[in-house]
């Protein structure tokens, strides 16, 4: 079995890097501390609990 890498026949291919405005980086990184927050939250819950 002969596998063909016909660029023609799948499209162009997408390009792997994009640039990130301030406000991507800002907006991404609000998210990550709102999850951190979360996880610290819970984990407190679940020590009320065993306790």
């Amino acid at each position: 079995m002969t596998i063909h890498h016909d660029k023609l026949a799948y499209g162009k291919l997408a390009p792997t890097k994009k640039e990130l405005s301030e406000d991507d980086v800002l907006k991404m990184l609000e998210k990550l501390n709102g999850d951190e927050e979360e996880k610290e939250k819970n984990a407190t819950e679940k020590e009320k609990h065993e306790k």
